[in-house]
């Protein structure tokens, strides 16, 4: 029970909200060294593919806020190249404050190639899923992986907020980083919610004061917030791994 209690609260000191204001975006993340973080690609940058080709562009405001409430602006340190595009393949990005926080904080470490899943395998994360108020710390169960053991399939509450939260193991180790949830709306309501917005700029008809398709549209954009299946999706930390050892200056590089 003590080293279970001790798992949950390293998940919850380590654990920080990734915000930036110019992308609209809100995730959560983790402390993996003295000063950087660890989270989602896409919760700190836009991704747009077009055709064949896939572009990305890196929000300038990333602003980092601890459980206490201090706001401290960071930097990406992980840039996607044409040589590496791990980070945008696997959806990762590893961060840098620009300022030493005033308030403590734990460091995660990852785990080694030798600590293996199993199907059963307990697991906790922590961060701020939709409109939380504060921290939620899960525990949940490996439910599964894809046949190259790049997902982790996780038996908890995930949602959005959640994407960029470090997945622990038994050991307190980081095995992946939570990224998505298996859910949401489906791809004719998708399709729907973008005709209702092509629909709206004619004009409007209202009916005893209420537009229907707005309202349609406003019960789409609450179905793709809310539902879940009570399963989630981690990407593998293999590829942070790999992409740091390639990279070995890249968290002691300005350090603290």
């Amino acid at each position: 029970m003590d080293q279970i209690l001790n798992i949950l609260n390293h998940s919850r000191t380590s654990c920080v909200t990734v915000i930036s204001k110019s992308g609209n975006s809100k995730g959560s993340g983790a402390f993996i060294g003295d000063g950087n973080i660890l989270t989602c690609f896409h919760v700190i940058g836009d991704l747009k593919i077009q055709g064949n080709s896939i572009n990305s562009s890196i929000y300038p405001d990333l602003q980092i806020i601890l459980p206490s409430g201090e706001v401290v602006d960071a930097s990406v340190v992980s840039v996607p190249t044409s040589s590496d595009v791990n980070p945008l393949l696997y959806d990762f990005a590893i961060l840098r404050l620009k300022n030493r926080p005033k308030n403590n904080y734990s460091v995660l470490t990852l785990a080694t190639e030798n600590e293996k899943l199993e199907v059963g395998d307990d697991v906790v994360f922590s961060g701020y899923p939709l409109a939380t108020p504060g921290m939620v710390t899960h525990r949940g169960m490996v439910s599964g992986t894809d046949a190259a053991f790049s997902l982790i399939f996780v038996q908890a509450s995930i949602n959005k907020g959640n994407s960029g939260g470090a997945l622990l193991n038994n050991q307190g180790h980081v095995v992946g980083i939570i990224s998505m949830r298996e859910g949401g709306i489906s791809k004719a309501l998708q399709e729907l919610r973008i005709e209702i917005d092509k629909t709206s700029s004619f004009g409007k008809v209202e009916f005893m004061e209420i537009d229907p398709l707005q309202a349609t549209k406003a019960i789409i954009q609450t179905l793709d917030q809310y539902i879940s299946t009570g399963i989630g999706y981690a990407r593998s930390v293999k590829y942070v791994r790999e992409y740091l050892e390639k990279n070995p200056d890249l968290l002691t590089k300005g350090k603290f």
